[in-house]
């Protein structure tokens, strides 16, 4: 076999890892795929808000979405329940300030059934 289709191929799936990484989203937060939507996190004090998107990354309404974050605050668990605010937004409030940098899953309840999780790490 060819030294380079031997190099190309090795290199292919770090290629494709990378380009389904986290990126920026819209609204400054960090932003995955989940299924056939895009889940960007933003936490701010108190407050966590995810906005959901599609391939294409135009705002889907989020009318009839749910989600719950599970994420780890200070050494414990945050679960926090997730509901439609405006446009695109789910939002939710914790009990506890949340980072920026939040490690945890996003869990989306679909309209239509089924579900999709975002992953933060």
């Amino acid at each position: 076999m060819n030294r380079r289709i031997v190099l190309i191929s090795a290199l292919a799936p770090a290629a494709t890892a990378y380009a389904h990484g986290p990126e920026k989203g819209r609204n400054g937060g960090r932003q995955v795929e989940a299924g056939d939507h895009h889940v960007e996190l933003v936490a701010k004090d108190k407050t966590l808000a995810v906005y959901i998107t599609d391939e294409n990354e135009k705002p889907i309404d989020a009318k009839g979405f749910k989600a719950t974050g599970i994420f780890v605050v200070g050494g414990k668990a945050q679960r926090i329940e997730l509901t439609p605010e405006a446009a695109n937004k789910l939002s939710g409030a914790s009990g506890v300030p949340l980072p920026a940098d939040l490690k945890g899953a996003v869990q989306v309840t679909l309209p239509r059934g089924g579900t999709v999780q975002a992953k933060f790490e």
